[in-house]
């Protein structure tokens, strides 16, 4: 039995794809399994408002994770998959990543200091706003997009996982009443800088990637070559998090709470998709082998398709049953926002992994830029019609991710020479 599990392990490694993907979809599950567990359980202790500051909190440092990760996750990702066999370049890529990610953090932390906090209710709320952000940092710090680009997540998958379970018995042990609600981002905050340092050991003794001697031209070169990612970034990060914001400052706490917990049903959806996107982008970038994205929505997305039925049906007993009877007004929203759930798939798959690999990365990045164009000119127009409310901006948001959808698809097609250009050249390559 143990030869025959050795001998499986071994085959997995022969697919590096296969072995990123199994691995990125373990993090992500674990992730997904943890923060469904400690949002019911934040949902009965803390109440709708408190999970709604806290949203609002979440919502807004995320913000400052999109400036911090500057679109890194793209662009050093693949320079990591073109250099993987060179430690020394791979060095000096995740120096100049880190420098610039330490510049962001820091205008960040200078933001939230001077124009953020002074606006909050009391220092609690503050702490979770620094807390969050600190979170934010570790995590920024963490050279994923260098694992991802050399095709080895299982190295760090085991010590991400276990950090995250810690912080979540920390939740269970610690945030006993609404007050505590702060220490929910604090406890995050110290799992990642656990991660962090595991990570880092990794990274040093077993891979023998170290830190190099930069230039600043070199890591300011770095931004710029990564600045057409971020602004697609920065444009997801306004259709992702712009609703919790508004909902806080316009309708209230309890409001952003509603929608906070139905949003966090849409990140659990997102968060099973996107290890496929991410793992494929990589290995797209270097084979351009277009059947695998073909494969992936013919045979995954049915089943996706499947489980977002399901859970618009029974959408009010499974509420009621993950975050107790306060759960049930959480079923109207979650409906509304189910469409972003059905989008989304294709959408990550014909992103960057197809339009990449495409030669047209540029029309990946304008899409969103699109879709935050119709999401702002719709959030003016509700404004005036009908006002700012959860029922607003939940149909706002799945007409959103639709429209990028559409341009997509609409960029494939025109183009769609260019598969089988790359199709034909496969077997040549091989």
């Amino acid at each position: 039995m143990v030869q025959k599990m050795r001998e499986a392990v071994r085959a997995l490694r022969r697919h590096s794809l296969l072995e990123n993907t199994v691995m990125l979809y373990v993090l992500q599950f674990s992730t997904m399994a943890l923060g469904m567990v400690t949002q019911g359980y934040q949902q009965r202790v803390l109440g709708m408002e408190m999970v709604g500051t806290l949203g609002a909190a979440q919502y807004t440092t995320n913000f400052f994770q999109i400036f911090i990760d500057f679109g890194f996750i793209l662009s050093a990702t693949a320079k990591a998959s073109r250099c993987r066999e060179d430690k020394e370049e791979l060095g000096r890529v995740l120096s100049r990543v880190i420098a610039a990610k330490g510049l962001f953090i820091g205008a960040s932390a200078a933001v939230l200091l001077g124009f953020v906090c002074p606006r909050l209710a009391d220092g609690r709320e503050a702490l979770a706003y620094l807390f969050y952000l600190l979170s934010v940092a570790m995590m920024a710090l963490l050279p994923d997009f260098l694992y991802r680009g050399i095709e080895q997540m299982a190295a760090i998958t085991v010590r991400a996982v276990a950090i995250k379970v810690f912080a979540t018995v920390m939740v269970f042990l610690f945030v006993r009443e609404p007050g505590d609600y702060y220490r929910v981002p604090l406890f995050t905050a110290l799992g990642n800088a656990g991660a962090l340092a595991f990570v880092y050991w990794h990274l040093y003794r077993k891979v023998g990637v170290r830190f190099r001697r930069v230039s600043p031209r070199s890591v300011w070169d770095e931004i710029r070559e990564s600045s057409q990612f971020f602004l697609a970034k920065a444009a997801n990060a306004v259709n992702a998090n712009l609703n919790g914001v508004l909902l806080k400052q316009i309708t209230g706490s309890a409001s952003a709470g509603m929608y906070t917990n139905a949003d966090r049903v849409i990140a659990v959806a997102r968060n099973g998709m996107s290890p496929i996107a991410d793992s494929l982008y990589p290995h797209m970038m270097k084979h351009r082998n277009f059947s695998i994205v073909k494969k992936a929505l013919l045979f995954v997305y049915p089943v996706i398709l499947a489980g977002c039925a399901a859970v618009f049906v029974f959408a009010k007993p499974l509420l009621v049953l993950w975050l107790g009877p306060e759960g049930e007004q959480v079923a109207a929203p979650l409906r509304l926002l189910m469409p972003v759930a059905v989008f989304c798939f294709p959408n990550y798959v014909l992103g960057h992994p197809t339009l990449g690999a495409m030669g047209l990365v540029k029309y990946a990045n304008m899409s969103v830029v699109f879709g935050t164009a119709v999401y702002l000119l719709g959030a003016g127009l509700a404004y005036f019609a009908v006002g700012i409310n959860w029922v607003s901006l939940c149909l706002l948001s799945s007409v959103t991710e639709f429209s990028i959808l559409v341009f997509r698809v609409a960029v494939i097609v025109k183009n769609r020479k260019l598969l089988k250009s790359e199709a034909q050249e496969e077997p040549v390559e091989r």
